[in-house]
């Protein structure tokens, strides 16, 4: 059976590990206290004996309790995003391992299109931009195309873990009114599951959008929570300007990406809109 080797026990990490293993997928879960991943030769002196068949990288910087606190921990965010990512990255090269790195959609603003892979960034490296987005930005130009880059935007799954999207809306009092693409973890997880069960040799996608098909408006996601009652009857929203309003440090990604080098690469993976994961999540939890 094909193993798989999961990096950082996150969020994002121990949903993936949780949903595979009780798939029967032969998945170990490590984070940098267990082993560092981020280093070439321990890394790669690491992969020698574990001989993992997939690597997938969910380690980084995210901030506490956002972003913004990569404007003050530079050098931490551009270790953690940057740096030794591709420090993973070359490790499971040198072995010919295939490698899933999960990143972040937060390279492009503007809502004139639906962004591709073959989009070039316009918040990325750049001198508006957030330095969290800067960081991701440099991760794929130092990589170049190996492995498969996933690109995900604001990961939700149920209502209860605080870096839920859906849980984020529960907290908040002042919202953005924005069609922002994100992306359900359920349908990640089997995305990667349908990788793995199907064979499918990553190193050759390269960059890959991962989001959920039409993107809805925050009040329609509003609308659809309310509906399963899942907020309660009392709870208002003020709806505000994004920067000045509430009071970011760091410009924010507001974007839609292009699913569709995902669905024709992977025809026979059915990838839900968001109302439909919504649907499933609300229902389900």
């Amino acid at each position: 059976m094909k193993s798989v080797l999961i990096l950082g026990k996150g969020y994002i990490g121990t949903f993936l590990y949780n949903y595979l293993k009780s798939k029967g997928v032969n998945v170990k879960l490590i984070s940098k206290s267990d082993i560092n991943y981020n280093n070439y030769y321990t890394f790669s002196n690491y992969l020698l004996f574990e001989k993992p068949s997939y690597v997938i990288n969910c380690s980084g910087f995210t901030g506490v309790p956002n972003i913004d606190q990569a404007e003050t921990l530079k050098e931490e965010c551009w270790y953690l995003n940057t740096k030794g990512p591709v420090e993973t990255n070359k490790a499971c090269r040198s072995k010919g391992i295939d490698y899933i790195h999960l990143s972040s959609g937060c390279i492009y603003t503007g809502y004139n299109k639906d962004y591709t892979e073959e989009d070039t960034p316009n918040l990325g490296l750049y001198d508006n931009s957030s330095f969290y987005s800067k960081s991701k930005h440099a991760y794929e130009t130092l990589t170049g195309n190996y492995g498969m880059t996933v690109r995900i935007r604001m990961p939700y799954c149920s209502l209860t873990h605080e870096r839920s999207y859906l849980n984020k809306i529960l907290k908040f009092e002042n919202l953005v009114e924005t069609v922002n693409s994100k992306t359900s973890l359920h349908d990640l997880n089997s995305f990667i599951y349908y990788i793995i069960d199907n064979k499918v040799r990553p190193n050759s996608v390269g960059i890959l959008n991962f989001t959920n098909k039409f993107p809805l408006l925050t009040t329609d996601v509003i609308k659809v929570i309310r509906d399963h009652n899942k907020i309660p009857d009392n709870k208002e929203y003020n709806f505000v300007n994004f920067t000045q309003d509430l009071g970011l440090k760091a410009p924010r990604s507001n974007c839609r990406l292009s699913t569709e080098k995902l669905e024709r690469l992977f025809p026979n993976f059915k990838l839900s809109t968001e109302l439909e994961s919504l649907e499933y999540i609300l229902s389900n939890v």
